[in-house]
């Protein structure tokens, strides 16, 4: 069972990368000369998850309890299936730059 200080320390890991997430999606918007504003990332907390969204659509889970993230099947649903595939890494260590770039295509 993990403490309130483990869920603590998770969703101030989600907080910064929400923070770079944002960042880095300004950037690319700017990159590929889009004049609107871009997409911002924003979190849900959920029972089970923290719901890393961009916008209006879903993108991925993150576990409240281990900070493990994962692509969506359904909305609120993790997918296992891809995690086995394509390990997107902890909350803790992810690597932003290559969280962003797997939104889309897992397998990059």
């Amino acid at each position: 069972m993990t403490t309130l200080v483990e869920q603590t320390i998770v969703k101030t890991s989600v907080e910064s990368v929400i923070d770079k997430l944002n960042v880095i999606e300004k950037r690319k918007h700017l990159e590929q000369g889009f004049t609107t504003q871009a997409d911002l990332w924003h979190v849900k907390e959920k029972r089970r998850y923290l719901n890393l969204d961009c916008g209006h659509s879903g993108a991925f889970l993150v576990d409240k309890f281990t900070g493990e993230i994962y692509n969506i099947k359904a909305y609120g649903v993790a997918d296992q299936n891809k995690k086995i595939k394509a390990d997107l890494g902890n909350i803790n260590t992810v690597d932003v730059e290559k969280l962003h770039c797997k939104r889309w295509n897992y397998l990059r």
